[in-house]
């Protein structure tokens, strides 16, 4: 089993200004190589993009990923461990063809794993506070510590994380051919004033599109607007 972790937050330095932030891990316990990357928030958005980046990163994809209860990935807790999935769980699963295993409620120790890796992420990677222009910038060191770590011994065990790192990836499903757009979709209409609401925002568009149908398209990064495949 590969670990994710979603759900977890901590302090930045963003351009002078001190912020809390969400950090997507996600671990292989048989290399112990990590992978994390800073969100400003968790959403479902942020939640598609942590993957997405993660699979790229290490070069495939887990056949298999241990969960919290994160409510970006579960609706409802059905009891034991039957879980009511949420459709934005189902669209990445579907895409990416994965199995899935949810931690019991309270029962931390099934992805202890992941738990220590965020213990170590923060202590090594996220201490002292971070001080960077943006998150792109941020995101970028973190990615070449991830990397730098690779290099490292797994503690107990022989070889360098790099060594075993190929052996997971031999385990690994390939990459699709098509890149999974970790983008929400809304199809919605262009008030008399121009203006198109998106996820509690009001984005203004050229007077003449008053009254036209539009798509938002949402990521983490930014938001478009489209009417007739035109942005």
């Amino acid at each position: 089993d590969w670990s994710s972790d979603v759900c977890s937050s901590d302090l930045i330095k963003l351009n002078g200004q001190l912020r809390k932030v969400a950090f997507f891990v996600m671990a292989l316990p048989y290399s112990d190589a990590v992978f994390l990357k800073v969100h400003e928030r968790e959403c479902t958005e942020t939640f598609w993009d942590g993957h997405v980046a993660a699979f790229e990163f290490f070069g495939g994809v887990p056949r298999r990923i241990v969960y919290d209860n994160s409510r970006v990935a579960v609706s409802q807790i059905m009891g034991g461990k039957e879980r009511r999935l949420t459709q934005g769980f189902l669209q990445l699963q579907s895409h990416y063809l994965f199995e899935h295993r949810f931690c019991r409620v309270r029962r931390g120790n099934e992805k202890g794993v992941v738990e220590s890796m965020v213990k170590f992420t923060r202590g090594n990677f996220l201490v002292p506070v971070p001080q960077v222009r943006d998150l792109e910038q941020l995101n970028g060191q973190l990615r070449e510590r991830c990397q730098e770590d690779r290099q490292c011994r797994v503690r107990g065990k022989e070889g360098l994380k790099q060594q075993r790192l190929s052996e997971d990836l031999a385990a690994m499903l390939p990459l699709p051919a098509s890149r999974f757009e970790a983008c929400r979709r809304q199809s919605t209409t262009a008030s008399s004033l121009s203006l198109v609401r998106f996820d509690d925002n009001d984005y203004s568009v050229p007077v003449a599109y008053a009254h036209h149908p539009v798509v938002v398209k949402g990521s983490c990064q930014e938001v478009v607007l489209c009417h007739l495949q035109q942005e």
